[in-house]
């Protein structure tokens, strides 16, 4: 099984604040995220319906003049990225759901882009490489079939792991996610004073689901 973090971000502000030399920057960065996951399964039957989730990132960044037109941008970002799940596959005739269940993923994220700039327009694009810190699966929902109901709520952990999850590695509430996260970002961006507007796609590469010590679980 291979899920792959998708995001689309958008209004992404970026206010350089300090400007240490000439080819030099420095600032903060906030804004907000849309994400979800794609699936690959050995068995497509396996595989189940999900539905973008709204997060955010916050941090600081750095911006590195290396020409007129080009620059090196990093930074370091506390970004929540997730999904949900679609309540409503698969369900047999006659029976409704409302409510809903969402897996929240937060990472700190390393971005390394080559910006080109023209006036106040730039376009960028690179790498990421992103580190989990925690999560958690929340949910609240409620199901009937027209003469009963059956309602649940609650919220689980989501634990960054690296390697194999062996015996004793997870409490009761914890679930695992594979803690290493790398992909590319491509995007664009606006400069407005000592602001910077920027829409950009990312597209991560990373497993999210670890393997398992002594079982015949393939996670690809």
């Amino acid at each position: 099984m291979k899920f792959l973090l998708k995001g689309f971000l958008v209004l992404l502000f970026v206010a350089f604040v300090t400007q240490a030399q000439a080819q030099l920057k420095y600032g903060v960065k906030a804004g907000l995220n849309i994400n979800n996951i794609s699936q690959n399964y050995a068995n497509s039957d396996d595989e189940f319906e999900t539905n973008a989730r709204l997060g955010y990132h916050i941090g600081a960044t750095v911006d590195y003049t290396l020409s007129d037109v080009i620059s090196l941008q990093s930074g370091l970002l506390l970004t929540s990225k997730g999904f949900s799940f679609d309540l409503e596959d698969g369900l047999p005739d006659g029976v409704t759901v409302e409510g809903y269940d969402r897996v929240i993923l937060n990472y700190l994220e390393v971005p390394i882009n080559i910006a080109y700039k023209t006036g106040d327009l730039q376009i960028f694009a690179g790498p990421y490489l992103a580190v989990g810190i925690g999560g958690k699966n929340k949910y609240d929902y409620t199901y009937s079939d027209g003469t009963d109901e059956f309602s649940e709520s609650g919220d689980s952990k989501m634990k960054p792991v690296f390697g194999e999850v062996g015996a004793g590695d997870l409490a009761d509430d914890e679930n695992p996610y594979s803690a290493l996260d790398l992909g590319f970002n491509l995007g664009v961006g606006y400069q407005v004073g000592p602001m910077l507007i920027n829409a950009s796609y990312s597209l991560g590469f990373a497993n999210l689901n670890p393997g398992y010590e002594g079982t015949d679980f393939d996670p690809k």
